[in-house]
């Protein structure tokens, strides 16, 4: 135990600024999520403003894959080390690794430097001996070498993750051997068992690096395609039709047929899914599913004798 105990408390040693490697055996701090590395004073900012990245559309790399070094001591010796750490990226120039503040901080935070726009990174320098050093800049642009993510391809990955599907659809008459609809009778439609995956409301996230993106979804409307030529627009899931509802139209979501015959019936959701950015952008994904069943109407026979 005793042991234990002085193990944890070197491993949370916070060095001084500039940082220092010792040694050529690196060790990773074991701080969990990246942005969760202890902190050192919250007052100290570095005020390196980064200049726009370059390179070709969407930031990929064309030439040949980038090797991070790291200065050992206070000579120019340095080592290889591993571009990638916890969704931070290793910067050269001031030798650490960095990834945007996730969320960002309110504007009234001081590592804002009193600006708007742009976004607050953290920068934690790795040493020896699991020690470690974090700080904090603002940088209007994303550091160069932080590789450009699409946050809107991320959002499609958040959906797509999802497995939203077309509802199940609730319908009198129901669509069984033997069940017919009536001419002039109400027809009730809804949405059966409405869950996240089918009618919403649903969240999701993907990160990228420093990049996370947040959508959210639900289905705005149901368009009923009535296989008449003819359709209804439902702006709420439906109501469930029950026996004691006898003749009674449906009070949001409801239609009668004039003809009798065989129709095949459409229900296509629009889903209304928005995202959000860590790097303050956000957006839209256009979304249908549609699902479809089948319902026969007769009409009712009068016999004269």
């Amino acid at each position: 135990m005793l042991r234990f105990g002085i193990i944890a408390t070197i491993c949370c040693v916070i060095l001084g600024w500039p940082w220092q490697a010792r040694g050529t055996n690196q060790v990773l701090p074991q701080c969990g999520d990246f942005n969760a590395c202890p902190v050192a004073s919250a007052g100290q900012t570095i005020t390196q403003t980064a200049p726009p990245a370059t390179g070709s559309a969407g930031g990929a790399s064309t030439g040949p894959a980038r090797v991070c070094r790291q200065r050992i001591g206070t000579g120019s010796d340095t080592q290889v080390i591993t571009c990638t750490f916890q969704g931070g990226w290793w910067i050269d120039k001031l030798q650490c690794y960095v990834k945007a503040l996730d969320p960002q901080p309110p504007k009234s935070d001081p590592r804002w430097q009193n600006n708007s726009d742009g976004a607050v990174y953290m920068c934690v320098a790795l040493g020896a001996d699991a020690t470690y050093l974090t700080r904090f800049f603002w940088a209007l642009n994303q550091p160069p070498e932080i590789p450009a993510v699409d946050p809107s391809v991320l959002a499609q990955q958040a959906v797509a993750a999802l497995q939203l599907r077309p509802i199940r659809m609730g319908m009198v008459p129901e669509d069984k051997p033997g069940y017919v609809g009536l001419v002039g009778m109400p027809v009730w439609m809804w949405v059966d068992t409405p869950d996240p995956h089918t009618y919403g409301p649903a969240t999701n996230t993907a990160s990228d690096g420093s990049v996370t993106v947040t959508i959210n979804a639900k289905v705005a409307k149901t368009l009923w395609e009535m296989g008449d030529g003819k359709s209804v627009v439902c702006t709420t899931a439906g109501t469930t039709y029950q026996d004691s509802d006898g003749k009674q139209m449906s009070p949001d979501c409801g239609y009668s047929y004039s003809k009798q015959g065989t129709y095949t019936i459409r229900a296509t959701t629009t889903w209304d899914i928005a995202w959000t950015a860590n790097t303050g952008q956000s957006g839209t994904i256009p979304l249908t599913l549609t699902a479809t069943r089948t319902v026969v109407i007769g009409e009712v026979q009068v016999i004269v004798h």
